[in-house]
Formats: structure tokens, sequence, C-alpha cells
């Protein structure tokens, strides 16, 4: 006969006399969807919708957002700042009822291409739930212009072009972006990175180097390249861009996956990981061009025991 309300031989985790049950909580969404152990992830690298079609047991599932990368400044140019890295150790636990919920992935700033532009911010990257998440996008590289030579305030601040102090940040797992200097070499500020502030620029070895990123199995042991095709060729996310020089400088080195800055009239190095900055452009009169920044990106991660 029924036993508290159940049929016999069904217990309240979903397994009968005949064997496992199918969990009701089947929820759909992202880019990849993979089971590794005994976890299931959505990786959003795109905006899209993580739709759950019931939740009779109150699964709860922990969430991670991370905001996009700057774009660095031209004409020695500071490094882009990288992205926040949103939730309490890096996830944010909540219980989602039948529903959709949205989810936005920042674009990747833009680098400044000559000196009357400043590198852009990354987008905001959110995960709409129970209670939104959102995590900022990095502050863009200063440019050698008149005016436009601070660095900007984001998830890490972006670095300074000559003369002034790199962007201030906010949010978790953030740093501000490094100082420029007119003398010398003129180096340029870093970005900042997810685990360091960007260095300032000398004037005796040019551009500052970004800040370091989070290591990817810092925050999820299964979160590798072997794993997920997502994060083919990636270590790290929300890394600083390098800061640009002067004609005859150096220039700072991106955190790992970010980009480089550069002292000649090229293009600076673009942010290849997620939420990592684009370096900085060097030389004078607004030869050197910033690197782009990288898209944010969104993870949604439950037990599946």
């Amino acid at each position: 006969m029924p036993i508290n309300g159940m049929r016999a031989g069904v217990s309240s985790r979903g397994y009968g006399e005949f064997g496992a049950i199918a969990d009701p909580f089947q929820p759909t969404g992202g880019n990849e969807v993979k089971t590794v152990g005994t976890y299931k992830y959505h990786i959003f690298t795109t905006s899209g919708t993580f739709a759950v079609t019931t939740n009779p047991n109150n699964k709860a599932v922990s969430i991670m957002v991370v905001g996009a990368g700057a774009g660095g400044g031209a004409s020695q140019g500071g490094g882009g700042g990288a992205g926040a890295i949103e939730g309490a150790s890096y996830w944010q636990s909540q219980t989602l009822s039948a529903g959709s919920y949205n989810v936005t992935i920042g674009n990747g700033g833009t680098g400044a291409q000559n000196n009357t532009t400043k590198g852009s911010n990354g987008g905001n990257s959110s995960f709409a739930g129970s209670s939104t998440i959102t995590a900022l996008g990095g502050g863009g590289g200063g440019s050698e212009g008149t005016g436009l030579r601070a660095g900007e305030t984001g998830g890490s601040g972006g670095g300074s072009s000559i003369t002034l102090t790199g962007g201030s940040n906010s949010g978790n797992n953030t740093n501000i972006g490094g100082n420029g200097i007119s003398t010398g070499v003129r180096g340029c500020g870093g970005g900042g990175g997810a685990t360091a502030q960007g260095a300032n620029g000398s004037s005796t070895t040019g551009g500052g180097n970004g800040g370091e990123g989070l290591a990817l199995t810092t925050i999820d042991s299964n979160l590798t390249s072997g794993n997920f095709t997502s994060f083919s060729g990636m270590t790290k996310i929300s890394s600083g861009g390098g800061g640009g020089g002067y004609s005859g400088g150096g220039f700072g080195t991106g955190g790992t996956g970010a980009g480089s800055g550069t002292s000649d009239t090229s293009t600076a190095g673009n942010g290849v990981s997620y939420g990592s900055a684009g370096g900085g452009g060097g030389y004078s009169g607004g030869l050197g061009k910033g690197g782009n920044g990288k898209s944010g990106l969104v993870i949604v991660r439950y037990s599946v025991v």
C-alpha cells in the first residue's frame, strides 16, 4: 500500500524497484552542456536563455558570471582592464523554479585606433535568476590624446597613458590599472587583472605588465580544455592587457590570455581568454593601435547525484 503518499518501492530521491528514474530537473540552454564527474555544466559564451521546466525537489544551481575584457588605448596607450568574476568564492547559489532566465554575455571592448579615443570598456555580463548577478566589464585603457590619458573605471581598471593614473576597480576579483609616466621612454600602465593590479609604466623599461588572471582550475578543477572545447587553449580568465611604450621603449606583457602592448606602429595584442583585455598601442602621433578585449562568460553548474 502507499507509504506517505508515495507508490511502494519508489523513494523521494527518484529511485524505484525497477532502477533509477530520470532526474526531473533537466534544464536547457548554453553553448556547451556536459557532465563531468558529479556536476553538469551549462557554459554560455553568447547570450541566451537558461530554461527550467520543473524543479520539484528544489535543486540548487551554482552560477558564475564574468564581465568582458576592455580594449587598450592608442598612441602611448594603457592596457585594458579585465572583467569582474562574480559569485561568492566565484559561485552564487540559487534555487530556480520553472521558467526562462535570461543570460547576457558582454562583448569585448574595442581597442582605440588613434589618439582621439580611449579603449572602450568591456560589456557587462549577467544572469537574471531569482536575483540578478552582474559582472562589470573591464575599464578601457587611456590614450595619449589630451584629456584621454587616464585609465577607465570598470571591473578591473584600465591602465593609464602618460602622466595620469590607472582606472579604479569595482566588483569581485578585480584590481586597479597601472599608472603611466611621461619621462624617459614614457611607459604606460597595464590593465588590472583578477589576481593582481596592472603594473605602472617605467621611464627606463616602458609599458607596465597587465595584472594576472585567475586559473580556471582554481574556480573548479573540472574546468579544463580537456573537458570543455569552450576552454581550448585557455588556462586563466580575466587577465589585464599590457601597457604600450614610446618609440624606443619596451612594452608590457599582458596577463595570461590577455593582449600585450606594443612599442611600434602596429596593433597591440587582443585578449583571447574570457574576460581578458587587449594591450595598449605604442609610439606617438596616433600610430600605435590598441588591442581588443575578449567577451564575457556565464557558467551554471549543478550536482547530478
